[in-house]
């Protein structure tokens, strides 16, 4: 059976993958979805604190199979 995860892509090819392992794609793109989101809400947080922070238009999350 196969297990499927997360990575967080950056515009510049460097990759990230995320802990959790998943039985099925679904599982893992809700995941990925929630992730950007999270990743999203903090940026937005980051810049009304005056913060620097990764512009999420510059992170993708993908489902990859392992």
């Amino acid at each position: 059976m196969s297990k499927y995860k997360v990575v967080m892509i950056r515009s510049d090819g460097s990759r990230e993958d995320l802990d959790e392992v998943f039985d099925s794609y679904e599982e893992a793109s809700d995941y990925a979805r929630e992730s950007y989101n999270d990743f999203s809400s903090g940026a937005e947080v980051l810049d009304l604190a005056g913060e620097t922070y990764t512009d999420p238009a510059d992170v993708d999350f993908e489902v990859e199979e392992i």
